[in-house]
Order: structure tokens, then sequence, then C-alpha cells
């Protein structure tokens, strides 16, 4: 019997966690370009763990934050995943992949240090990240950015709708105008109500010349 050969494997590609997450799961929306990228995707029925998971073995992170439900972290040299329980649907889970750039403006040392080390962060945004004020107090993530405002501006289940302001309606605009040609024949105000007119003063409308007061006593006439 002659020996089998054994093949050797190929090498395995070099492994991208974001492109991973891109390939299989919808974008929920995108801000910034270049060094200052941020993307969310939806990875719809799984949770916070099991999407960590899966990107920790599509690409080995530098560091992973203790395994929680809520919210994790995965640390690579070009880019942080935050991954965060969708709090529109539990059952999905928010990752976001921000470049180094995007995480080192946006998130404050204190937060981080709560589920990555020291040295991780040092290495990834230099000494003095730690000592600097905050440029996004109390950024989280996009689950906490509110819709209208923070970093995302509008939130993604929002867009496309249209939020230009819209000019007050007649009945909600204030003050009066004139109905007459010449500006003096009424004032009308919004709700269609003529004000009433009177002589007396502070009134402020007045259809009448007021009368020159009657003097007593006489005059006469000098030559």
């Amino acid at each position: 019997m002659g020996r089998r050969r054994v093949g050797h494997s190929s090498p395995r590609r070099c492994a991208d966690a974001g492109a991973y997450v891109k390939d299989r799961n919808p974008l929920v929306k995108a801000e910034g370009q270049g060094s200052q990228m941020v993307k969310v995707y939806s990875a719809e029925g799984k949770d916070v763990p099991t999407v960590a998971k899966e990107l920790a073995a599509e690409e080995h992170p530098r560091e992973t934050s203790k395994q929680s439900t809520d919210q994790m972290f995965l640390v690579y040299d070009d880019k942080i995943i935050n991954l965060q329980k969708d709090p529109q649907n539990a059952a999905n889970t928010l990752v976001e992949i921000d470049s180094i750039a995007y995480a080192r403006e946006h998130y404050d040392s204190s937060f981080l240090q709560g589920y990555l080390t020291a040295t991780v962060l040092q290495s990834l945004f230099g000494g003095g990240w730690f000592n600097r004020a905050p440029a996004y107090p109390g950024y989280r993530g996009y689950t906490s950015v509110p819709p209208g405002g923070g970093s995302f501006g509008t939130d993604p289940r929002s867009a496309g709708s249209d939020t230009k302001q819209q000019a007050p309606a007649t009945t909600q605009r204030s003050g009066s105008f004139s109905t007459g040609k010449n500006g003096t024949d009424s004032v009308r105000k919004n709700d269609g109500s003529v004000p009433k007119v009177s002589n007396g003063a502070g009134s402020g409308f007045s259809t009448s010349k007021p009368q020159t007061s009657t003097r007593s006593g006489s005059f006469s006439k000098r030559k």
C-alpha cells in the first residue's frame, strides 16, 4: 500500500473584523471620512458577547473588555469596535467601528479605563490623552447620542425625514395688521376681531381728530 500524501493547507488570508462586519450586517450610520471615520452596523438576532466572540475569531484583538450583555470593546491597532445592546431591540447588537483618531477625540479617558487597561489606551492615544478635557463629555458610543444632537446628529432611524423648520402659521404670529387701503381704516387682530375705537388716551387707536379745548373769558381787538 502506498503512503497517503498529506497536503499542506494554505495560509489563512489576513482577516479584518471591520470588513467582516460590513459584509454581514446592514449599515445604520456612517460619519466622517479618512482618519475621522465612524460606522455603525446592526448585528440582528445576536447579543453583545456573541458578536464579540465572532469578531475576535475573525481578527484577534489586542484587548477585549470584560464580557457584558450591555457593552463591550475590542481594541485593534487601527480601530476600536464598540459593541452595544440596541436600546430599541434587545435581540440586536449595534456594532460601532471607530477609527483611532475618532475614538481619541470622542471618548473620555475615565470611561474607557472602566473597560480597557491604561497600558493599551496609552499605546493607542498617547499619555497626554489621559489629562485632556473631554471634547464630547458623556459620549459612550452611538446609543448615548440623543436624536437630533450629539456627535452623530440625527438618529439614523429617522434619517431621510425633512427636518427643516417651517414658518409659523398665521395663527401663531403675534401683532396686528391693517386692512384699510391707507392703513388707517381699521386694525384687525389675528383672530379676526377688530379692537374697539375710543377717543380716550392710551387706547392706541383713534379715528377722529382731537378737539381743541374751549377757552373762557373775552378779549378785545387792539387798535
